[in-house]
């Protein structure tokens, strides 16, 4: 009669063959304790994983083109102004930022959208914004962040994304007009002509705005469009345009009543109506 012995081999265990019929490959003791090695590897890896996460309010993440290992840094826009939260070397280009909600900035406002800074430096740097749960991801060239990058994962995002690229294009015309009027300073015909050119493209830019508002009455980029500027001058004037700030002030705040943001713009508006 034929019996069972493990052999130790090693200090493993191997089975040795039964005799009579085999169906498909027989599992070994061996194996089976490898197979079961690797589920459990993976199961904790993957239990690391969402422990890792749980406390993450926003993920960003994304390339820079030619970017290398230059510092990306990250803050927190306030009402008070800008707070530092994070800062990373690139990797190849590539970076992330996963955002605590055990940071007491970030606990304070995760109840609505928040505005972020991501910045090679001062004069290089893309605004966005993203809710809680949200994963941005962004693509940009190193030389100019805010004229190339994409982004995903969050609809504010991909707002102000449409807003930064519509001035873009604003900008590029005007910064043209701008060659072809330095060119033509002693010829006066010329300068009226590009002058009047100028205001058509201020007038059709602020009708963009005016639809885009119009278009995300309860979306925090309706108050990026409203104080969207050129050449430090904005498209929307707080006092000519004030009803306009409320009713955003008034959509808005139905949604995310408790947003700081939404309490800044509030109280603009009122400090404008004490004064007038």
């Amino acid at each position: 009669m034929f019996t069972y012995k493990p052999v130790c081999m090693n200090n493993t265990f191997l089975e040795q063959p039964r005799r009579g019929k085999t169906h498909g490959v027989q599992i070994t003791p061996y194996k089976r304790s490898v197979v079961w090695g690797q589920l459990l590897l993976l199961f904790a890896a993957l239990l690391f994983a969402a422990c890792s996460d749980r406390n993450v309010s926003v993920k960003i993440s994304g390339d820079i083109h030619n970017g290398g290992n230059a510092k990306m840094m990250l803050a927190l826009i306030t009402a008070e102004g800008m707070e530092m939260i994070d800062s990373t070397n690139l990797q190849n280009g590539r970076f992330e930022f996963k955002i605590s909600s055990e940071n007491e900035l970030i606990k304070e406002r995760e109840n609505a959208p928040m505005m972020f800074q991501l910045f090679l430096s001062d004069a290089n740097s893309i605004a966005t914004m993203a809710k809680k749960g949200e994963h941005l991801e962004i693509t940009a060239d190193v030389q100019d962040l805010t004229k190339t990058y994409c982004i995903t994962g969050g609809e504010e995002a991909v707002l102000m994304h449409q807003l930064d690229s519509a001035l873009t294009v604003f900008v590029t015309a005007a910064d043209k007009l701008y060659e072809t009027y330095q060119k033509n300073l002693e010829n006066d015909s010329a300068r009226a002509e590009i002058e009047a050119q100028y205001v058509v493209m201020l007038q059709n830019h602020r009708q963009y705005l005016e639809k885009f508002i119009a278009g995300h009455p309860n979306n925090m980029a309706s108050y990026i469009a409203f104080y969207q500027s050129y050449n430090r001058r904005n498209f929307f004037d707080l006092q000519q345009d004030l009803n306009v700030l409320k009713q955003i002030n008034t959509n808005i705040s139905k949604v995310y009543p408790e947003s700081e943001y939404v309490k800044t713009m509030i109280h603009i508006v009122e400090m404008v109506e004490t004064r007038q």
